[in-house]
């Protein structure tokens, strides 16, 4: 509904200016619109000791987009998704079948994105239903790995106030989750007002800055209700003979916020560094969020990132343990011809105490052919020491965007 009613405001606001305007250009904008489709392919098997059966999930995300084109820096963009499972031997979430391991993309069909956006110079307003990746997504993101994307309703406003320095803003109402568009074991939505507030710095060769501070009032989900505020810097300076140094720095302290009914205070940190080459990196990093030796609520958390890019792709630690986490990895990336190949090495320990949760592989192979297509295997492997159980994760899959 809020949707809608926002939408309907855009939509006058412009149609008044259509009439003050050039007769028929709005028409135009529409008429020449452009639209684009895509489908994506996916086989994963999961092999969970923890579960009496393995899962093994078919399903084939096909994807309409359409925007039109600008008319007095407005355009409209319309998505929608719709998922199908052919085999759907795993816990969808919302299926039921919870003697097999959770692939969280559930079948159904669903309104990805519509959202009005508006460009003046250096800046920018989008409102509707939207996609949203900030900085590395480690807070904020769309989850895109899914079937079945993370999107957000509400208003975001990004504005250039100096000549190296973005300031962005974002209202947002309701968070539409991978677990849609149907309720299950996890909710579709979450409901509330969460506010973003960032400003970067482009500081040339030093690198740039980014200074967050994210307040999420999830009325719906108390426990996920957070005030979190920080600092990213990343740097890529060259060394000569085409090498670089690929550099990140994290800190963020986070507390609780709204809805929340336990009081804590808790800390991010992640430090990376890498060389760099032609087509290769190799990373080494460490990653820590805070926990509590006895007190289960006192650990820092981030519902809204795009949380399988980090901690390994077995995706053991969505939600960040009581005791918390130190993710000590070792990363190479890279292409072989027009082979992109990825490899990573994970160490999990808690951060609260003294013990080794257990440590993951992970490999990636991707090819792209034909000029619409691409082709990737995935692998992921987790040998558990005190946390969970051993997982064995592979994905076949094959995209295609027209």
């Amino acid at each position: 509904m809020r949707i809608t009613i926002l939408l309907a405001g855009i939509l006058l606001a412009s149609s008044l200016a259509h009439a003050e305007g050039e007769a028929g250009s709005m028409a135009d904008a529409l008429a020449n619109g452009h639209a684009a489709l895509s489908f994506r392919l996916r086989y994963e098997g999961v092999d969970d000791a923890a579960l009496a059966d393995e899962a093994a999930a078919v399903t084939l995300r096909s994807r309409l987009s359409w925007q039109s084109a600008v008319y007095r820096g407005l355009r409209a963009v319309v998505e929608v998704d719709d998922v199908r499972a052919p085999v759907e031997n795993y816990n969808s979430t919302v299926n039921g079948r919870t003697s097999r391991p959770i692939v969280a993309d559930p079948p159904g069909t669903d309104l990805n994105r519509v959202a009005l956006e508006w460009r003046s110079g250096a800046t920018q307003v989008a409102i509707g239903r939207q996609r949203i990746n900030l900085d590395n997504q480690r807070f904020i993101g769309g989850s895109g790995w899914r079937q079945n994307e993370q999107t957000f309703d509400g208003v975001t406003l990004q504005t250039q106030v100096a000549k190296r320095v973005d300031l962005s803003y974002g209202y947002l109402y309701q968070v539409n989750r991978v677990y849609g568009p149907d309720n299950g074991t996890q909710v579709a939505e979450w409901h509330g007002r969460v506010h973003l507030f960032r400003a970067r710095i482009d500081a040339g060769v030093a690198g740039n800055v980014s200074a967050f501070s994210y307040l999420m009032d999830l009325h719906n989900a108390a426990a996920q209700s957070t005030a979190t505020t920080g600092l990213l810097w990343t740097a890529n300076p060259a060394v000569g003979g085409g090498w670089s140094l690929p550099l990140a720095l994290s800190y963020a302290r986070q507390t609780e916020h709204g809805d929340a009914t336990t009081p804590y205070s808790a800390h991010y940190l992640q430090a990376e560094v890498g060389v760099a080459r032609a087509a290769w990196t190799l990373k080494a990093g460490r990653e820590v969020l805070s926990g509590d030796p006895v007190l289960a609520g006192h650990r820092f958390q981030t519902p809204l990132a795009t949380l399988h890019v980090f901690q390994g792709w077995a995706d053991k630690f969505l939600v960040t343990p009581p005791k918390g986490i130190e993710d000590t990895y070792v990363s190479i990336g890279g292409k072989l011809r027009a082979v992109t190949v990825q490899a990573a090495w994970h160490d999990f320990r808690a951060e609260a105490v003294s013990t080794r949760y257990g440590r993951e592989w992970d490999a990636l192979a991707s090819v792209p052919f034909g000029g619409h297509y691409e082709a990737m295997l995935k692998v992921a492997d987790y040998h558990a020491d005190t946390f969970s159980t051993n997982t064995r994760k592979i994905w076949l899959m094959v995209n295609a965007n027209f």
